[in-house]
């Protein structure tokens, strides 16, 4: 280790990547990319809920009780976004701690520090950039997998490699599963073969296997319930595999508002509405939909991560140019394209996944040049000897620079609004039961480092994931008395405004009221007349956020 001090080391893998980390929090900010993030962080804070939820069905397995704790005693402290943070830290740091041991051989202390800054310019920062507890739980376990099979033998870096994967599994264990599938490659190579690979692996693959089993023993029937629910709405919402087809006025009521994501409305919304009222009508799903979703998602690839494409493709040009060498790579680089079309078209690949599975596949590109290689690999294809090179690399860099740049000055532009809107809500819904339909998208491009808490009175969101779960029936009961949603409403709906217990404060869309009015209209004896008031919250794309003035009329 001539040029590579164990002081030059620790600046490279953790000095480096905390200062780059800091630098893109503090320079572009970070943002929720979905509304998921911060309902998450509202349940486990107790904004949607009667008090802090202390577990989920299908997240933060354990780390909710942790979560609740700390609200309830620091309620001020966004607990959720620090959690990620920190998981999010240790990947990054494990992942350029892993690219630097590949590298170190090749390339002098300076420009291996260059390349890793550049890695995590084009592979890392948008992670930052856009925070999703779906990026950070992908990342964490496949950079715990790979870092602990670069240390075949060593039981610190298995023990770190078993704890990052257990964690994610706490998070959400399908995102345990997916990274630890999608590293396998790169793990055998980076520990020298299946033989040193072993012990890591079949710990990893005995640890996913009992605790899943174990949790699915465990499961209750209110649990096995919302999963069944959640594996519905994902087939129709997320991966667009199931068509309407209601055969009564009831039928119809229900579809639409799983349109909405109106779920929390059991008698209408339900298991037996969606095996019911939706069918796969596979001629249209495979010979349709599926080139369609291909096709935008192909376009959205290129468009968002053409320097990690460039990468890919560089690293396999620089494979073939190589005689005599394994078809292994080439196998690879087929799985690896199978998993995004199965993705992309059968099911759903949003950002927060494809951008993992890319590292992933070039750290294993990566890993076949260069693991056990000489160090004529960089020499032979490297920038000092093909000008042409620097000049295609810099180019690509700023282009990615300069749309960095652009997607930053959106998002801020959006958290504003959506900020703004917010506060509005909290100022006329001081001291008020708020009932918000529709406005999931106020929850997108917060930052994670923020609570957002709305004050004094319970926040009643009728759309999203949130809606259903179970929470939710404790909150309507413990609010109005009864656990029915539209029961529960049309108390809400009858309060007068002179009472002991003010109005609730009703935000909703167009559609949703639309939605609200149609339902108490069906065999309800009553209609529900929602009027919008003159300005809105929120202007959108697709819809308008606005407050609105709900009574109860009997019907003619």
């Amino acid at each position: 280790m001539p040029h590579h001090t164990r002081s030059a080391i620790f600046a490279r893998v953790v000095l480096l990547p905390i200062g780059l980390v800091l630098a893109t929090v503090a320079g572009l900010g970070s943002y929720y990319e979905a509304s998921d993030d911060t309902s998450i962080a509202w349940l486990f804070s107790g904004v949607l809920a009667l008090k802090p939820v202390t577990s989920l069905p299908l997240y933060f397995r354990g780390f909710g009780r942790v979560l609740a704790a700390a609200y309830t005693a620091w309620p001020g402290v966004a607990w959720f976004g620090l959690l990620l943070s920190a998981s999010l830290a240790a990947a990054t740091v494990m992942l350029l701690a892993v690219l630097d041991r590949v590298l170190r051989p090749s390339l002098r202390p300076w420009p291996l520090a260059l390349v890793l800054a550049g890695f995590f310019g084009v592979a890392l920062l948008e992670n930052w950039l856009l925070f999703s507890y779906v990026r950070v739980a992908l990342l964490l376990a496949g950079a715990s997998v790979l870092f602990a099979s670069q240390r075949p033998g060593r039981l610190v870096p298995l023990l770190v490699g078993l704890g990052g994967l257990g964690a994610v599994w706490l998070m959400r264990p399908s995102l345990a599963v997916l990274g630890f599938g999608a590293t396998l490659p790169a793990a055998l190579l980076l520990a020298g073969g299946l033989r040193r690979a072993a012990p890591l692996l079949l710990s990893a693959a005995l640890v996913l296997a009992v605790a899943t089993g174990t949790a699915a023993f465990l499961r209750t029937p209110t649990e096995m319930h919302t999963q069944v629910l959640d594996g519905y709405f994902a087939r129709i919402l997320d991966f667009d595999q199931l068509r309407p087809q209601p055969r009564t006025p009831a039928d119809s009521l229900g579809t639409a508002a799983v349109a909405l994501w109106m779920m929390g409305d059991s008698t209408v919304v339900n298991e037996a509405l969606c095996r019911r009222a939706y069918v796969f009508d596979a001629p249209d799903f495979w010979g349709r939909e599926v080139p369609a979703k291909l096709w935008l998602r192909a376009g959205l690839l290129v468009r968002d991560y053409f320097p990690l494409l460039l990468a890919l493709v560089a690293t396999a040009g620089v494979w073939l140019r190589r005689r005599g060498r394994s078809a292994w790579f080439w196998v690879v680089q087929l799985g690896f394209a199978g998993v995004f079309v199965l993705f992309a078209g059968v099911l759903k690949l949003p950002p927060r996944l494809e951008l993992p599975l890319l590292v992933f596949w070039l750290l294993t590109n990566l890993a076949f040049l260069l693991v056990n290689n000489p160090a004529e690999i960089i020499r032979h294809n490297g920038a000092r000897r093909n000008p042409l090179l620097v000049a295609v690399a810099t180019l690509v860099l700023l282009l990615y620079g300069a749309k960095t740049l652009h997607r930053r000055q959106v998002l801020g532009q959006e958290r504003a609004r959506h900020e703004l809107a917010l506060q509005t809500i909290n100022r006329l819904g001081a001291g008020r039961i708020r009932i918000m339909a529709g406005t999931n998208d106020l929850l997108k491009s917060l930052s994670p480092f923020q609570t957002y808490a709305p004050g004094p009175g319970a926040v009643l969101q009728l759309t999203g994931w949130p809606s259903h779960d179970v929470s939710q029936v404790r909150l309507r009961q413990a609010l109005s008395g009864t656990p029915d949603q539209t029961e529960c409403l049309r108390r809400f709906a009858q309060r007068p405004s002179s009472g002991p217990q003010p109005q609730p404060l009703w935000v909703l869309t167009p559609e949703t009221a639309t939605w609200l009015s149609r339902r108490f209209s069906f065999n309800e004896g009553s209609r529900l007349l929602l009027y919008p008031s003159a300005g809105h919250l929120l202007e959108g794309p697709d819809s308008t956020v606005r407050v609105y003035h709900v009574r109860v009329v009997p019907t003619l």
